[in-house]
């Protein structure tokens, strides 16, 4: 921190100091260590809470790989988990490993806040449930599809209606190419007063899109944008090496 003066006037605010030590610290129970975030981590989580506070829609996070986004999205859901205008928020992985690797992260800063969700009925189970234990749900995106799916065989779509007009919160990790499939489409139609957010190093844009057809005829570009309306922070690899959080790039030159 160069310019001090300044730095303790923001900071050491009243205000702001109760909120860091009140909202933005994270006791990991499990080592017995005090974490508070970093700068970018609060601003992320305050634009996701700002823009549920005042409903406006959907959003994404760009934060790049080894930034921390596992720790701001735990922050994000557990502060969510005191907000009383929310019924349910699930935090959606890509993968069985993801999902487990992320769960035992969550548990880390917070023993047993999240329950493992070993098959489908599990997740629809604690989906329905009311104690304040299940309001925060690690899940893979496949489960998920696979209780929103009309045609499976056990009907949890039909168990899951009472829901479909509840408050849900959605956040994806790595948000970036599993969500262009029929999933993330069955999520949205399902739950049309969820508002969703996405983490991601990696964001598709327009440059690096891939184009898929539209009935055979149109090709179209999806883009992160697209599913989740718009850039709520940004913390780029530049940003990143430029605050020594992650290693710079080592580059050989060969004729």
């Amino acid at each position: 921190i160069g310019q001090l003066d300044d730095f303790a006037e923001r900071f050491l605010a009243k205000c702001t100091l109760g909120e860091m030590i009140s909202r933005y610290m994270v006791l990991v129970e499990t080592e017995q260590k005090l974490m508070m975030m970093r700068p970018y981590q609060v601003y992320a989580v305050q634009a996701i809470l700002d823009c549920i506070r005042e409903h406006r829609g959907n959003g994404y996070i760009w934060h790049t790989t080894g930034s921390g986004k596992t720790l701001t999205s735990f922050k994000a859901s557990t502060l969510l988990k005191d907000n009383q205008d929310i019924d349910k928020c699930l935090f959606v992985v890509d993968r069985k490993d993801l999902d487990r690797q992320t769960r035992e992260e969550f548990n880390r800063f917070q023993k047993d806040c999240v329950e493992e969700n070993t098959h489908t009925g599990k997740l629809v189970e604690r989906l329905l449930s009311e104690d304040h234990a299940n309001k925060v749900i690690v899940t893979t995106i496949q489960k998920l599809g696979l209780a929103l799916d009309a045609n499976h065989r056990k009907q949890y779509r039909q168990q899951l209606e009472p829901l479909r007009r509840k408050r849900m919160v959605f956040i994806f990790d790595e948000c970036h190419r599993s969500q262009f499939g029929e999933n993330h489409k069955a999520i949205k139609a399902f739950f049309p007063k969820a508002q969703l957010f996405g983490f991601t190093g990696t964001p598709i844009f327009e440059a690096n899109a891939s184009l898929q057809k539209i009935e055979d005829t149109q090709a179209s570009m999806r883009t992160t944008e697209d599913l989740f309306q718009k850039q709520l922070h940004a913390y780029t690899i530049t940003h990143a090496i430029e605050d020594g959080n992650v290693l710079r790039f080592h580059i050989d030159y060969f004729k």
